[in-house]
């Protein structure tokens, strides 16, 4: 994957955020561009076009992202359009996915609603709250 490849055009407007091995980072973090966290997250994470969480790396929050890949560990809601679990990953928390992929040694605990788009997900839920009585944010 070329995440932080040499020949990165910074001026194409795509935009990298790395919580790295030794940082530690509590709040969430509305990212437009690609996130790399390396290191622990603890807080959501929302907006992002990219989220790549090393073998090392931990996020203890919702994620929601067009691309999620996952090396390491999740502990929060995904909502994505493309999901991609590496082995040994682990993620602890439901998953919304348009697409998803997970390799032999890839763990998940947790419900998983693979296709639709996250909108439709979101259209879902309202009518799921309107049928069990609940108001509805129509």
């Amino acid at each position: 994957m070329g995440f932080l490849k040499k020949d990165s055009d910074f001026s194409s407007g795509e935009h990298y955020s790395v919580v790295s091995a030794e940082c530690y980072f509590q709040g969430t973090l509305s990212v437009q561009g690609s996130l790399r966290v390396d290191g622990t997250l603890e807080g959501s994470v929302d907006n992002a076009r990219h989220v790549i969480v090393g073998t090392d790396g931990k996020i203890l929050g919702d994620v929601t992202a067009q691309i999620v890949v996952c090396g390491g560990v999740i502990e929060g809601n995904v909502c994505a359009d493309m999901l991609e679990v590496l082995a040994p990953a682990f993620i602890k928390g439901d998953i919304r996915a348009k697409k998803m992929i997970v390799e032999e040694g890839g763990r998940i605990e947790g419900l998983c609603v693979i296709g639709g788009t996250a909108e439709e997900a979101a259209e879902e839920e309202l009518e799921d709250d309107d049928e069990n009585g609940k108001k509805s944010k129509k």
